[in-house]
């Protein structure tokens, strides 16, 4: 079965404290309903990965990201083998440069989360492994086979491209 191609983007955010913030949503509908997730979705017919990134982030939260500023981190591939039409593989980005204010969606109501302090309790499984990573400053390619619920990752295989820091 093919795999659809998906995107996450990733922009941020720098408290007059000091503490760098990330912009993530907590999903109000369809699959994932009530996890907090990075902001993105499936890639249309004719569109690259980048520009799905940036659709997607302006249509989820208002935030106009400049394509100038965006870049790829990571590239993560996503098998459920007891319900292989969820297999995916999915682009991450993180937008250097945007503007807009922060509104909620149908889909998403965004908030800022400090990039330390990840709500990695209420957030897909695999994220554990590979967010922290991508928002330090690492280039991934990762691939994670998931239990037959489709809630627990059950194999991960993570390969580190390379360091590129934060935007």
């Amino acid at each position: 079965m093919a795999l659809t191609r998906q995107t996450l983007c990733y922009v941020f955010r720098d408290e007059p404290a000091g503490v760098r913030q990330v912009l993530l949503g907590r999903k109000m509908r369809g699959f994932g309903a009530g996890m907090i997730m990075g902001l993105g979705g499936h890639v249309e017919p004719g569109e690259s990965d980048a520009e799905a990134a940036l659709r997607e982030v302006r249509e989820e939260s208002g935030v106009e990201i400049d394509p100038s500023s965006v870049s790829r981190r990571a590239t993560l591939t996503y098998w459920f083998p007891a319900k292989p039409s969820l297999n995916a593989r999915v682009g991450v980005f993180f937008g250097g440069r945007w503007r807009g204010a922060v509104r909620d969606s149908d889909e998403i109501r965004p908030a800022w989360f400090p990039v330390e302090q990840l709500p990695l309790s209420e957030m897909w499984d695999d994220e554990r492994y590979w967010l922290p990573r991508v928002l330090g400053g690492e280039q991934l390619t990762a691939s994670f086979t998931f239990d037959d619920a489709g809630t627990r990752v059950a194999h991960v295989d993570l390969q580190v491209a390379e360091s590129a820091g934060l935007p």
